[in-house]
């Protein structure tokens, strides 16, 4: 289990990595286009809205994963180890349950948007809204697995890891 976790947090990661990189040479190439040549790409500005989208929910999802997401924890200061994981995992809990409610009222609307197509890439337009479902599953998925983490930390009465180490890819591809 643990094997097919760790090759869906990289195969996010490089993912995001690759949707980044698209993003930023479409944009820089639809500007070129538009300032320097004098001529618009029709389908470039929708092509940047929707892959921004993308870019958005599933670098939520990594962010998730990571921990990197903001969090108040001036009411749990206070408390003890043990409380404070235990707390940490019941909100884990909630966050989990209303990322997969949300996720399955995407779904609808996943449904919904079946037989119609983008302006001007005319692509249908359940593809561009799958991200809704696919990236707030992946949050709940990383939520639960934080929760499990919390769980652990309190019962064995060691603090949880601030943060796991972010996979540098780039410099130690395994």
């Amino acid at each position: 289990m643990q094997r097919i976790l760790d090759a869906l947090d990289a195969g996010l990661y490089w993912l995001v990595i690759v949707l980044t990189a698209v993003l930023a040479l479409m944009g820089f190439t639809t500007v070129i286009f538009r300032y320097a040549l004098q001529s618009s790409l029709f389908w470039g500005d929708e092509f940047l809205r929707y892959l921004s989208v993308w870019l958005v929910f599933l670098g939520a999802a990594l962010a998730t994963r990571h921990k990197a997401l903001i969090t108040v924890d001036i009411f749990t200061e206070p408390l003890s180890h043990r409380n404070r994981e235990y707390l940490a995992a019941a909100v884990a809990a909630v966050s989990t349950l209303f990322l997969i409610g949300l996720s399955i009222l995407s779904l609808e609307l996943v449904w919904r948007s079946a037989g119609t197509v983008s302006a001007s890439m005319a692509i249908p337009m359940q593809y561009t809204y799958l991200v809704f479902p696919i990236g707030l599953g992946l949050m709940a998925i990383n939520m639960v697995r934080t929760m499990i983490g919390h769980i652990v930390a309190a019962r064995q009465g060691a603090p949880v890891e601030a943060e796991p180490k972010v996979p540098d890819r780039l410099v130690h591809p395994e």
